[in-house]
């Protein structure tokens, strides 16, 4: 775009997953390494202390899965999120699963913060407005790590599907706890096994995910017809042969990130941080990578990507992840009730 190669160099601080060092951390990116790019961390919680700093500074911040939709507004040009939609619709296609397959007894255990809330609150919204009313709606805190009680008292209620919205420590303990009661429901889902599964199986076995459901992302979601990038074939067989690492979502929201970033410098007429950002939505709704359709709206949250259903079912040689809804990208028929 610039008619010139501009040496890159990297910049990367260690946060240890706090907030304040990474709040101190990013202030450093700006004001001292005095960045041109600057990309947030994994998640909402250490991404909600860059979007107020990225804005003071005026800097375009890169926010590659912080999906909180507290952080956008029509007031702050600087934000795109690029590799996830915006957490309140996440679970927009498993309401529609729930009410298409006539699940009508819910119950919903969520933690307390904005990530999971915002799901829980869409789910609720969009049940009741197909006169579904949860038989249980309950928020814990975010640090829960024992669900037995909690497990108890839903099964006393009787629902025909459990929904639980947590953090990947979240599905950890609930799902070990889940497998340590015996309790069994006809349908339970959780969200991480769709982004982390090597993580949350090693912590809980095989066995805890049997004909659990989830929302299924990228490696276990495959996209490859792309009109940019790599497909999701070719990224996986390179990556794994040259960090001998299997491909998680993690390592796919960073790639397509780096993606965003490589297409705004290309596209952009110059280098200032809102002809960056004006540059994004001149090819916003027109490119599919390896993670999906890249669409965002005027506030720069993504809404091009959606999150199917997805279940695991046992066989011969391990689990399978099969996407059951929506039927027209299905890849198998969802198992319900749960043998």
């Amino acid at each position: 775009a610039f008619k010139k190669k501009i040496p890159v160099k990297l910049v990367a601080y260690d946060d240890q997953s706090s907030t304040t060092l990474a709040a101190t951390l990013y202030n450093q990116l700006i004001t001292r390494d005095r960045v041109n790019i600057l990309v947030a961390d994994f998640g909402s919680v250490l991404t909600s202390v860059a979007v107020p700093i990225a804005q003071e500074h005026k800097m375009l911040l890169f926010d590659p899965t912080g999906t909180s939709a507290k952080f956008f507004s029509p007031h702050n040009p600087y934000l795109v999120l690029t590799s996830l939609p915006t957490s309140g619709v996440w679970p927009t296609v498993l309401a529609d699963f729930l009410i298409s397959h006539k699940i009508n007894k819910v119950a919903v255990i969520y933690s307390a913060n904005d990530f999971n809330q915002s799901q829980a609150e869409t789910l609720k919204s969009k049940l009741e407005a197909a006169k579904i009313k949860p038989v249980y709606y309950h928020a814990v805190p975010t640090d829960t790590s024992n669900y037995t009680v909690l497990i108890r008292t839903i099964e006393a209620t009787h629902p025909k599907a459990l929904i639980e919205f947590g953090y990947p420590t979240n599905d950890i303990a609930f799902l070990q706890n889940l497998q340590a009661t015996g309790a069994k429901f006809n349908m339970v889902f959780t969200i991480f096994p769709g982004q982390q599964l090597a993580l949350i199986e090693k912590n809980v076995g095989t066995k805890a995910l049997e004909y659990t459901y989830t929302y299924p992302t990228p490696p276990l979601l495959v996209y490859n017809k792309v009109n940019y990038g790599m497909p999701m074939s070719e990224f996986e067989k390179i990556y794994t042969q040259t960090t001998k690492r299997p491909v998680d979502f993690l390592t796919v929201a960073g790639y397509n990130a780096g993606l965003i970033i490589q297409k705004t410098l290309a596209t952009s007429k110059e280098f200032n941080q809102l002809a960056l950002r004006n540059a994004i939505n001149t090819f916003s709704g027109k490119l599919f990578t390896l993670n999906g359709l890249f669409k965002i709206n005027n506030e720069g949250a993504q809404i091009g990507e959606f999150l199917p259903v997805g279940q695991f079912q046992p066989t011969k040689t391990g689990l399978v992840l099969h996407v059951v809804y929506p039927q027209n990208i299905a890849t198998g028929k969802p198992i319900y009730p749960a043998p």
